[in-house]
């Protein structure tokens, strides 16, 4: 498969380097806002700065550069992989639409660990909940971290969500001036150092507390999970898929 990286910061460096080592994939251009070092593949600043097709774009990018992406990609019948976070309602709409015409891979975290966390809420959040118990959700990350909270504890939530349907999200308890609601989940960001990311699930209830932590040891587990996701597209023709719906 011919792919397009869209982003070469950090996650960008290490996906161009498993992307070099593997034989299934061809890395035939980097697209980048800046680049503090020279890869060995074309670079550029823009896709409309590329020529070539190809099979696939992996984007670990900023949400600015959506309209970029969805433009080459519609023009060319491009499947997406896109890892980025932060995007508005209205840019999630736009993915959205563009999954009409071509195969899109959208998640806020690529790693199969997750995905099994996903598993395991739909089982139990609602148990849980209707037997009482009070459910948080804590997210850690580095510090270089732009948005807040993450969309990995967006979705984390979003599960729990489907399935207890009267819940609301509270992110900042500072404002509100009363005893916590059975109906709320709390979902509290902390940023700090190089952690790479923790998810925990807080089910507390009455002298007894459960819980589920996801943690990346490294950022490679994403790196895995991107390649998977690409991999996985390759027998589709158009579609929004995400972790619940690609495997």
């Amino acid at each position: 498969m011919k792919v397009i990286l869209y982003g070469y910061g950090l996650m960008g460096k290490k996906v161009a380097h498993q992307l070099r080592k593997s034989d299934l994939f061809d890395l035939i251009g980097i697209v980048s806002y800046e680049f503090d070092e020279k890869a060995p593949e074309n670079m550029y600043h823009r896709l409309t700065e590329v020529e070539d097709k190809a099979d696939v774009i992996i984007d670990f990018s900023h949400p600015n550069n959506l309209d970029d992406i969805l433009a080459y990609a519609l023009k060319n019948k491009t499947k997406l992989v896109i890892a980025t976070t932060g995007y508005q309602e209205e840019q999630l709409q736009k993915i959205e639409e563009a999954a009409k015409e071509i195969a899109i891979f959208q998640s806020y975290n690529t790693s199969f660990g997750v995905q099994m966390v996903t598993k395991i809420l739909r089982q139990i959040a609602k148990e849980f909940y209707d037997n009482g118990y009070d459910i948080e959700i804590l997210e850690k990350h580095h510090n270089q971290k732009i948005d807040a909270p993450s969309g990995t504890a967006k979705l984390l939530y979003e599960v729990m969500e489907e399935e207890i349907q009267e819940t609301e999200p509270v992110y900042d308890r500072s404002s509100l001036h009363e005893k916590r609601k059975h109906e709320q989940i709390g979902i509290q960001a902390i940023r700090g150092g190089t952690i790479f990311g923790e998810h925990e699930i807080i089910f507390a209830g009455l002298d007894e507390v459960i819980e589920i932590k996801h943690t990346a040891l490294s950022k490679d587990v994403f790196v895995q999970g991107a390649l998977a996701a690409a991999k996985a597209l390759a027998d589709k023709e158009c579609g929004l898929f995400t972790l619940k719906t690609l495997y």
